[in-house]
């Protein structure tokens, strides 16, 4: 019987490696050859459409090659997952994702894909606060009194929101949280939504700070609080959820870049320090400071570590407050 020379296999397993990481960083080196597709789930305008274009542009300038991004619309974001999952794993097609396409998995029995059974994390681009919002003529100054107004009134104060979509989650949770009911009114877009509670149609909502900026300015609305530990810079006087006690609703909303499952690492490395590179630019910042975005970066690990815990923290809520979208 022949004896195993270990020391020739340990030489032999050694070269392998060193070949193959070569082929990886050579492999990198190429990518890209042509131009990148940057997936959003959502239509153009929307806040995470506009992420994606200002950060996408100065990415394409680090990458050497266009990223385009294309909207691909339907099911909280799951549509542009789908098509995502069916892209070859070249680095060639990209998605930005946020709590919504989280949410949607737990939330949806037609739900396919899980963000982080299914795809590679990529990196942070960023974290969006949600506010707390009510029409100016509500009499009412802070939560507490909200909540008070609700609790004397069950059922009477409607609130407006997209169904499926994080402010919905939200203002499920902050009902369960405070022991209130209010009337869900649906709408097909935030804009529509965000209207009816300028107008004094619908009496609260949850929006984003660059959603609401405007209507504050206008006078239409009056923010009660800000999502989040830190209070927004283009709100400073605007209390967040962890300062009034209200960890149900102080969960991440944090945009992220995802490539199909199978990408080789060398590959995904490149694309997340194009971005972490993109987000550190001056001008970036100001933009997307502009939108109420907080700029942030990650390595692929640390956003899946990320991604795993704010996956349970959604797991949990949705099962908590019972709600389920179609």
């Amino acid at each position: 019987m022949k004896t195993l020379n270990l020391g020739k296999l340990s030489r032999w397993s050694l070269t392998w490696v060193a070949l193959v990481l070569c082929a990886g960083a050579a492999f990198a080196q190429s990518f890209p050859t042509r131009p990148v597709t940057y997936i959003v789930g959502f239509g153009a305008g929307s806040g995470i459409d506009a992420v994606a274009r200002i950060v996408g542009q100065r990415v394409s300038e680090g990458l050497g090659q266009p990223v385009v991004v294309e909207n691909r619309v339907g099911g909280s974001g799951s549509v542009a997952l789908d098509h995502l999952s069916r892209a070859a794993p070249d680095g060639h097609t990209i998605m930005i994702a946020g709590a919504s396409e989280l949410i949607y998995q737990y939330a949806s029995a037609s739900a396919r894909k899980d963000i982080l059974r299914d795809f590679t994390p990529v990196s942070l681009t960023g974290a969006l606060p949600l506010v707390l919002a009510v029409t100016k003529s509500l009499p009412v100054t802070n939560v507490d009194e909200l909540v008070a107004l609700a609790k004397s009134k069950p059922g009477k104060l409607n609130y407006a929101t997209v169904v499926g979509a994080t402010p919905h989650f939200m203002s499920e949770a902050f009902k369960s949280a405070r022991g209130i009911d209010m009337t869900m009114v649906p709408y097909k877009a935030s804009h529509d939504a965000a209207s009816d509670v300028a107008a004094g149609r619908v009496e609260v909502m949850f929006t984003t700070v660059i959603a609401a900026i405007p209507l504050v300015k206008a006078d239409k609305i009056r923010v009660l609080a800000v999502t989040g530990k830190d209070r927004s810079a283009l709100l400073p006087e605007v209390p967040t959820t962890a300062e009034i006690g209200l960890p149900a609703v102080d969960v991440g909303n944090g945009y992220y870049v995802l490539a199909p499952k199978g990408t080789p690492k060398a590959i995904v490395s490149a694309l997340s320090a194009q971005f972490a590179r993109a987000v550190r630019l001056k001008d970036v910042q100001e933009r997307l400071a502009g939108l109420g975005v907080e700029p942030k970066s990650s390595t692929p690990e640390e956003l899946e570590a990320g991604l795993r815990s704010e996956a349970a923290r959604w797991q949990r809520l949705v099962k908590e407050i019972n709600v389920r979208v179609e």
